[in-house]
Formats: C-alpha cells, sequence, structure tokens
C-alpha cells in the first residue's frame, strides 16, 4: 500500500504534474503516516488486565483474574464481561477500550454495586 502511493507520487513528478519540492512533502507525510500505523499497532499489541470482583462486606475477592490479551481480545472480553456485570453498558466499555488504545494504565474502572454487595475493579497494565 505504501509503495503504491510512493509510486504515484513519483509518477505524477514523472508526468510533471507536481514539483520535486512537492512530491518530497507529500513523501514525508507517507513516511509520518506509516510511523503513527506502527506506534499504534505497537501500543494495541498486548495487555495485561486484571480483574477483581470483591465482596464488599466480608472485603474478600470473590474474583481474582489476571490475564495478558491482544487489544482485540479485550474488546470480546469487556463485551462478555458486560453479560456478567449488566451496569457495565457499551459506553463504559467504549471508554475502557479508547483509554487502552491511548496508552494508559492503571485502574479504568471502579464500580460498586450497592445492591448486590460487589465491587468490581479493573487494572490494565502494559
Amino acid at each position: 500500500m505504501v509503495t503504491d502511493e510512493r509510486n504515484r507520487i513519483l509518477g505524477m513528478v514523472e508526468a510533471g504534474q507536481i514539483s520535486a519540492a512537492q512530491a518530497a512533502q507529500l513523501l514525508d507525510a507517507l513516511v509520518m503516516q506509516q510511523y503513527q500505523r506502527i506506534e499504534r499497532t505497537e501500543r494495541l499489541q498486548s495487555h495485561t488486565i486484571r480483574i477483581w470482583i470483591t465482596d464488599m462486606t466480608t472485603r474478600r475477592q470473590k474474583i481474582k483474574l489476571t490475564a495478558t490479551l491482544p487489544v482485540y481480545l479485550l474488546s470480546v472480553s469487556l463485551r462478555m464481561l458486560s453479560r456478567l456485570a449488566p451496569h457495565l453498558d457499551n459506553n463504559t466499555i467504549q471508554h475502557i477500550l479508547e483509554t487502552i488504545e491511548r496508552g494508559n494504565t492503571g485502574r479504568v474502572l471502579d464500580v460498586q454495586d450497592l445492591e448486590e454487595g460487589k465491587r468490581l475493579e479493573i487494572f490494565v497494565e502494559q
């Protein structure tokens, strides 16, 4: 894809449609796009996620899960988690995924269900 775009730019120079200076600017922009894609891909590789569900009455952890997952699997996992925790809506899940994509780490969710007496915490690490 990058090669095709580069060849197209060079063809435009050869045909006299753009100057060499304009071609240099376009090629620089193309390289920057490629670096940004690589950077984003590296950020999206794998993250360690920790999910803790704690009984608020006894303060004991009922579930303590740690997994290292690529972001696309993390997305599926969080959507499945929303079925177990109905108070997690799509907006909350989307917010968590956007936080991860930006490269943020640490606690990304802390929800307390007072009716059920449970606390859900989600942590993300690189």
